[in-house]
């Protein structure tokens, strides 16, 4: 490291200082005069503060590698399955079967919702819903009965994602260089993002068992966005409504429905991508582990 890479990082650190150091009102205020998000609790706004400062001393010396944060990814895929349930049932024995499949596709680009895939999955086990589950989710039994398995339904979100993968080009010009960069839905390397381990380690581990089907490559790493949210703004870990309070965002929808959580995670998601956040994979499933009894 340089004299002036020692001299810049410490003017950094003394920037980081004064930011602890000052009232909400001026946090808010300093934030504001950016064009920045002037929500959430201290600890969210000096975060956000820092961050917009670390990332214009990061343009100016772009030759001081730790200052340096790519995101490796095009798009973020959100997903919140919602589940077969019971109240009365012990959890660690209660066969869960996917009954809602919704994903959040985000662009890296311009922290945006770009697109949505959502479909109801008829469970193979327990095709009836318990009175506790159709009220908890919101999902009635006539939703269920119309819809397909989840063998299925998770074969057209594949083709969803492979088709945002494949390059679109205009037949007018065929050989245009931009029509890639021009498409926010062309995905060319995709993260997938839960709320906790459980949606890929049980849920989707549950059903490749139950149909005998081969987990699938893309869900093997994921992205824990509680995790990562409590690490990023130095936060206690908590759950989506946790998280939401913390930005100074209200909830948007219903509770534990697949598509509104789904939607809400997103829109951390992208405040967190406008916040300066890199979203990495920070879970990997044991493929082991998936198919023992």
């Amino acid at each position: 490291m340089t004299h002036e890479d020692s001299k810049l990082i410490s003017q950094l650190t003394k920037e980081y200082g004064r930011i602890h150091s000052i009232h909400t009102s001026q946090l808010k205020e300093e934030l504001s005069s950016f064009g920045l998000e002037t929500r959430g609790t201290v600890l969210v706004l000096q975060k956000r503060l820092k961050e917009h400062y670390r990332r214009r001393q990061s343009s100016k010396h772009p030759h001081i590698s730790i200052w340096q944060r790519k995101n490796p990814y095009s798009h973020y895929a959100v997903i919140d399955f919602e589940a077969t349930c019971d109240e009365n049932s012990p959890e660690a024995d209660f066969m869960h079967e996917i009954i809602e499949v919704p994903v959040v596709l985000v662009s890296v680009a311009t922290a945006e919702i770009v697109d949505i895939f959502h479909e109801y999955v008829k469970p193979k086990m327990c095709p009836v819903l318990t009175p506790f589950c159709k009220k908890l989710t919101g999902i009635t039994q006539t939703v269920i009965n119309q819809s397909r398995s989840f063998v299925d339904v998770w074969k057209d979100l594949e083709k969803w994602i492979e088709e945002k993968r494949e390059v679109k080009k205009d037949s007018k010009e065929e050989d245009s260089d931009n029509s890639v960069e021009n498409d926010p839905e062309h995905i060319t390397n995709l993260c997938f993002i839960t709320d906790g381990p459980w949606d890929f380690k049980k849920f989707l581990a549950k059903e490749c068992r139950y149909n005998n089907m081969r987990y699938p490559d893309m869900c093997v790493q994921f992205c824990n966005i509680r995790r990562k949210f409590c690490n990023f703004y130095g936060v206690k870990r908590g759950n989506i409504e946790g998280m939401l309070r913390n930005l100074g965002v209200p909830f948007e929808g219903t509770p534990h429905s697949g598509i509104s959580d789904s939607r809400n995670i997103a829109n951390i998601v992208c405040t967190m991508i406008r916040d300066g956040a890199v979203l990495d994979n920070n879970e990997v499933v044991d493929i082991n582990s998936v198919y023992e009894a």
